[in-house]
């Protein structure tokens, strides 16, 4: 699952990153390519923690622990650097955003490693939709 949410990210977020390299400023291109970048190596990280048997290293255990925290940082980034250039946000994108921020702080707590991974993959699919309308919005 995880391994699919890392692919979801890396793919379509290429895609994304580069459209908004054409469209917006560097600011909101840098914003996203973090955003797709960190979301994407977390997944992998943990979807390669899941397959493996050896003892991972303590830094990339800490990393792993503290994805959702990671996440939910560069996912507010898009939409902190829209609000900076003064731009309207969408009631929708905001909305996801907040759910997405729900579930990741909700997998904090979670000690069953299926339902953690569940509730990241869909914390993650909401705030790429929530950062795709951000961009679309900066667009128009």
């Amino acid at each position: 699952m995880r391994l699919f949410s890392a692919l979801f990210l890396l793919l379509p977020g290429g895609a994304l990153v580069v459209s908004t390299h054409r469209h917006a400023h560097a600011a909101l291109t840098s914003a996203v390519l973090l955003f797709v970048v960190a979301h994407a190596a977390l997944h992998s990280l943990s979807a390669w923690q899941s397959t493996t048997e050896r003892i991972l290293l303590a830094p990339m255990r800490t990393v792993d622990r503290h994805a959702a925290w990671m996440m939910l940082a560069s996912a507010w980034v898009p939409l902190a650097i829209q609000r900076v250039h003064v731009q309207p946000i969408s009631t929708l994108a905001v909305a996801g955003l907040v759910i997405g921020t729900v579930c990741q702080l909700c997998s904090l707590r979670m000690t069953s490693d299926r339902l953690r991974s569940t509730l990241l993959v869909l914390a993650s699919a909401l705030q790429f939709i929530t950062v795709a309308l951000v961009i679309a919005m900066e667009v128009n």
